[in-house]
């Protein structure tokens, strides 16, 4: 499958300098293979040629990003799906290495689609293309590359963090299917618990108990809301995901 080199975003329904929660693919490269990595961030489109995102230092995606440029922005639909790339086991369990396997398709990237991307490209592959991998459940993608990063310390209600802000540069994209998705409120809730649990890792890193404390009872505000919404079965399937996520940090 090849994408499309034009940056028109019109028909993907995303506009400049709004927020988007999206689940991002990077990759590293082990034995010649290229290993895929998915985990929930958020996006603004600054023009249809640059994109921001601000991962976390400490995060596979930041490392991936600085080892080889490269990130596949999926579009996706499905809430479960959020918790089960953002999450991951600690312990590295069989369930979550399963997800490189069922989990991703690869489409393939033309290596001379510009001259400034041509060397990153051509360290995966000598041919004129290379195969870049991408979630099965995408209903759009965009393909980027990394030109620079800037420290970014951002201040909310759990805290302060040290997060890089990434530009993006815009390669490609591509539409499988239309998507007239409307996140409803458990769902966003539901998006949003499963970045306090991200936060929840890292103030359980710090060992800075006030935090713990207060970034775990907004979790189990909103699981408990969620729940008894009851009617949203990936809704519930994710909540359960950071439940045990959660235990698995030993809390």
């Amino acid at each position: 499958m090849s994408l499309n080199l034009q940056k028109d975003f019109s028909s993907l329904g995303i506009k400049e300098n709004y927020l988007y929660e999206i689940l991002a693919t990077t990759f590293s490269i082990h034995e010649n293979l290229i290993v895929p990595n998915t985990a929930s961030m958020g996006i603004r489109l600054v023009d249809n040629n640059l994109i921001k995102i601000w991962p976390y230092t400490s995060t596979t995606t930041y490392k991936n990003i600085v080892s080889n440029k490269i990130l596949i922005i999926n579009f996706v639909d499905d809430v479960y799906l959020y918790a089960l790339t953002s999450l991951k086991n600690i312990n590295k369990s069989n369930e979550v290495e399963a997800l490189t396997e069922q989990f991703y398709n690869y489409f393939t990237l033309a290596t001379n689609v510009k001259a400034e991307y041509k060397e990153i490209l051509k360290r995966y592959t000598p041919s004129d293309s290379v195969n870049l991998p991408y979630l099965k459940q995408a209903w759009a993608i965009i393909t980027c590359v990394a030109t620079n990063k800037n420290k970014n310390l951002k201040c909310d209600d759990y805290g302060k963090s040290e997060l890089m802000e990434i530009n993006l540069k815009v390669i490609s994209y591509g539409k499988f299917r239309e998507s007239f998705k409307l996140y409803n409120r458990a769902e966003n809730l539901t998006l949003e618990t499963i970045v306090l649990a991200t936060k929840l890792k890292i103030a359980t890193e710090k060992k800075d108990e006030t935090l713990i404390r207060r970034i775990s009872s907004k979790i189990e505000e909103n699981s408990e809301e969620i729940r008894r919404f009851g009617k949203n079965k990936n809704a519930i399937k994710a909540i359960e995901h950071v439940k045990n996520y959660i235990n698995g940090l030993g809390l």
